[in-house]
Order: C-alpha cells, then sequence, then structure tokens
C-alpha cells in the first residue's frame, strides 16, 4: 500500500508515521492487557488505573501527531499521495479504538469479573489471549506490508470475531441471564471490536482505500427455524 513513497523524497514522512502507528498499536496492547488482568485475571484496580489511562494518553497523542504529519505531507505532496494519506489517517483511528475500548474493558470491571472458576472464565481468558497475540503481531507486519501474512492475519482475527459473536449470542438464548452474563455479553462485545479495529489496520497491506472497514461488517443472520 505504501511503496509510493519508498524511494520518494515523502519516505522519512512515511517512516516517521510509521513508527508513531506502530507505537500506538503497542500502547494499545498495553492497555488491553492491563484492563483485561483485571477483569479476567484478578489484579488490583487501583494498581492500574494511572497506567491505564496515562497510556491511551498517549495513544490519543500519537493519533494527533500523525494527523499534523498527514496535513504537513499532503501540503508538500499535494494530491497525488491523497488515497494513501486517507489510509494512514483511518487506521489511525482504528489503532485509537483499542485504547477506548480497554477503558471499556477496564469500567466493566467495577460491576463484574471474571475470576477462575466462574461462567465464562475460560473461554474469555482464551479469546483474550489470542487478541493480544494480534496485537502483539500486528506492528511488525504492517512494518513489512507482507500480503500473505496479512491474510492469515485478517482470518485470525475474523475466527476472534466471530467466536466473540457466537458466545453473545448464546449467551441471549439463555432462559434466564444474570448480571454475570450480561456482563459478559459486554466483554464479549469488546474484546470482537478490539479484534476488528486491529484487523482493520491490517486490511491497509492488501485492501484499497475504498476497501478499508469493511472486512468485519456484520453478515445477514439466517432466518429464525420455523
Amino acid at each position: 500500500m505504501f511503496g509510493w513513497l519508498k524511494g520518494s523524497g515523502g519516505a522519512a514522512g512515511l517512516a516517521r508515521m510509521t513508527r508513531d502507528l506502530e507505537r500506538m498499536i503497542q500502547e494499545g496492547r498495553h492497555a488491553f492487557d492491563a484492563a483485561c488482568s483485571v477483569l479476567i485475571g484478578g489484579a488490583d484496580p487501583e494498581s492500574v488505573r494511572t497506567d491505564l489511562y496515562g497510556t491511551d494518553l498517549r495513544i490519543d497523542k500519537l493519533e494527533q501527531s500523525i494527523r499534523r504529519q498527514i496535513v504537513v505531507h499532503g501540503s508538500v505532496h499535494g494530491a497525488a499521495h491523497m488515497p494513501e494519506l486517507m489510509v494512514l489517517m483511518s487506521v489511525a483511528k482504528d489503532a485509537e479504538r483499542v485504547g477506548d475500548y480497554a477503558k471499556n474493558l477496564f469500567a466493566l470491571s467495577a460491576h463484574r469479573t471474571f475470576h477462575s472458576g466462574a461462567p465464562h472464565h475460560d473461554n474469555m481468558k482464551q479469546m483474550r489471549h489470542e487478541t493480544s497475540a494480534l496485537l502483539a503481531d500486528a506492528p511488525e507486519l504492517y512494518e513489512t506490508q507482507d500480503k500473505e501474512r496479512a491474510q492469515q492475519f485478517i482470518d485470525r482475527a475474523s475466527r476472534i470475531i466471530d467466536e466473540c459473536e457466537q458466545r453473545m449470542i448464546e449467551i441471549f438464548a439463555l432462559d434466564a441471564c444474570t448480571g454475570q452474563d450480561a456482563a459478559a455479553i459486554l466483554a464479549y462485545r469488546y474484546i470482537r471490536r478490539v479484534g476488528g479495529h486491529i484487523q482493520n489496520v491490517i486490511t491497509a497491506v492488501v485492501n484499497p482505500v475504498d476497501k478499508l472497514d469493511f472486512h468485519d461488517e456484520p453478515r445477514m443472520p439466517d432466518a429464525p427455524a420455523g
């Protein structure tokens, strides 16, 4: 996607913006893991709170830096690079949203947590680890722009998204839904959105600007039986 700048006068600008985006993703993973350590791992919320919100602030500042760089680069290089700059603006917003959903997960822990042996714990812990692994892999993959590995990454993210969706449907189908079940629905939704946003970042490796953000669009649900 960004071969247009390599070997041109804009290469330094691209390198700076790419580094900032990769740092956003790394900080997003840190925020996500911190929030899940409380919601799923039983960590003390007060030991996490300041770090989590400080991390989210750093993510926001990095996004603002990318926006400023896009404006400068567009002013220098003109409309010829506009599609690529639009891609960068889009994926930076996706990276920023990871921090927001981490805060949502942390806020949910004030009402319910998922300790070992509790309903939904084991599967939710698995979804947490798989999503964190995506966030760990994304920066290097974005840097290399490897299309084959990007497609594998997108498939991994799709499995997490689908699994969270299926768990939500199963809980909704329960005749009696407890407060813990309601909290699980929200937690799965937030984890699903983290997976969706990091998937969107990597779609920039394989998709043109008009196809970004559409990979995780909800499919038409099946008609009810009977």
